[in-house]
C-alpha cells in the first residue's frame, strides 16, 4: 500500500542559487544536502516547506537525467498549496519574487504563478477557504 507522496523533484541549473530562492524567498527549510554518492562533488539537496513530509529535491540534470535539462526554466509540474494567499503574494512581491499571474479568485479557490531563481514556473494555490 502506498503511504505518501515522498518528494518531486525540480530541475536547476544552479543548486546554491535554487536553495536561497526556497528557503530566503519561499520560506522552506532544507532538510537534506549531501554528496549525491561517496566521493561526489554533486549534491542531493531536498528542500521542505515547514512541517510537510513531501519534499522537493531540487535537482541538476547529468548524463543519466540529461533528458530534464530541457525542462530547466519552464513551467514546472508542482503547485504549492498556500494559506492566505494575498498576502503571501505580498510577502514575495516584498522579497523580489517575480509573479507572472495572480493571484486571480476563482470558483475552487486562488492561484498565482511565480518564477523561480531558475526560470521555472510554479503554481501556489489557496482553496477558497484558505485565500
Amino acid at each position: 500500500m502506498i503511504k505518501m507522496v515522498g518528494s518531486t523533484s525540480v530541475f536547476v541549473e544552479d543548486q546554491e542559487r535554487a536553495k536561497a530562492f526556497y528557503t530566503e524567498k519561499l520560506g522552506m527549510e532544507v532538510r537534506v544536502e549531501a554528496p549525491l554518492f561517496p566521493g561526489s562533488d554533486r549534491k542531493w539537496l531536498e528542500v521542505v516547506p515547514p512541517g510537510a513530509e513531501t519534499v522537493i529535491s531540487l535537482y541538476v540534470p547529468d548524463e543519466q537525467w540529461s533528458h530534464f535539462s530541457q525542462v530547466v526554466g519552464k513551467a514546472q509540474s508542482l503547485t504549492l498549496y498556500v494559506e492566505g494567499i494575498h498576502a503571501f503574494a505580498e510577502t514575495l512581491r516584498g522579497r523580489g519574487v517575480k509573479i507572472l499571474h495572480g493571484p486571480e479568485d476563482q470558483p475552487w479557490g486562488t492561484y498565482m504563478v511565480i518564477e523561480d531563481s531558475e526560470g521555472n514556473r510554479l503554481v501556489l494555490t489557496a482553496s477558497r477557504a484558505d485565500a
